[in-house]
């Protein structure tokens, strides 16, 4: 009886996968050889300077909007400089992340502002690899085409995935489940080729990953806590990593004392105790906590 249940819910599951949520990327639409918008060298050098201090007081939506805006000239001015595509996704995400996704008046901006991210980052991507730009506009799937990729796309494939993930969240169980594997691939590939980077990223995507999928896709508890443990050992004071234990490992290990314990721990801890290039994203974690802990009894029997 047990396998017989097992493959109604896996025939159930492909049934959704078959209508999940779809998207167009960037090396579907982007021109590989997009013109710039004609600017002086000074011009681009006063945008950066101005998109810095802009980032700087993202803590403020007026800000990071305004670091959206000058990250977006930037990239028009000089198309093929990757690193100004990866930093229009990774404020993009904050922006989505830490402003809009409080607000659900706002969830339609949030969604096209994931979306907007992941784009940049896929920008990014197509513009450090011609070979992996090729194999994409050919129709390669990601999962085969990251392997041309080398340790200088791990920002973009990071930032890529980050936002493409909460997209597909949000959208709905269906779309997540039809981009798992390819979000997955891609964080595998930054494992293996910079798994430090943003403080243990990978490992915290992959404690997210096994603690939120059901066993029959890959989840598993045991390895979702290792991931976890293993960014927190080595950055303890970057919030996301403590939220993201109690909400995808705790709940599903139904171990309310850890969840307790990390959300109290992130709502109690100095926000730029971690440095103050990282104070905004822990308020944010902050809020997020909070939020977090009053469904407690929701989420525990």
């Amino acid at each position: 009886m047990r396998g017989v249940v097992r493959a109604t819910v896996l025939v159930m599951v492909a049934m959704v996968v078959g209508c999940g949520g779809g998207r167009e990327s960037a090396w579907d639409t982007t021109p590989s050889d997009e013109p710039a918008v004609e600017t002086t060298a000074e011009q681009r050098q006063t945008l950066a300077q101005q998109a810095a201090e802009a980032w700087a007081g993202r803590d403020e939506e007026a800000n990071i909007r305004r670091a959206v805006e000058l990250y977006g000239q930037l990239v028009s001015a000089e198309p093929n400089n990757a690193e100004h595509s990866v930093w229009l996704s990774r404020a993009n995400y904050f922006l989505a992340d830490c402003h809009l996704s409080f607000d659900e008046a706002k969830r339609e901006e949030m969604m096209s502002t994931y979306d907007t991210g992941t784009r940049a980052a896929e920008r990014a991507l197509v513009t450090l690899s011609s070979d992996f730009a090729d194999r994409m506009r050919a129709g390669t799937r990601i999962e085969e085409a990251v392997g041309v990729l080398d340790a200088t796309a791990v920002p973009a494939l990071y930032w890529r995935a980050s936002n493409l993930g909460k997209w597909a969240s949000a959208d709905g169980f269906a779309t997540l489940l039809s981009y798992k594997d390819e979000i997955r691939a891609v964080m595998g590939r930054c494992l293996e080729l910079d798994r430090e980077y943003f403080y243990y990223g990978p490992d915290r995507y992959f404690g997210v990953f096994y603690g939120r999928a059901p066993s029959f896709a890959g989840g598993d508890v045991a390895r979702s806590r290792e991931h976890f443990e293993t960014s927190l050992r080595h950055h303890p004071n970057y919030f996301a990593t403590r939220v993201l234990m109690a909400q995808d490992y705790a709940t599903k290990a139904q171990d309310r004392a850890l969840f307790e314990e990390q959300l109290n721990t992130v709502i109690n801890g100095d926000p730029e105790a971690g440095g103050p290039e990282l104070a905004p994203e822990n308020r944010c974690e902050q809020r997020k906590a909070r939020n977090l802990l009053t469904q407690a009894d929701e989420l525990f029997e």
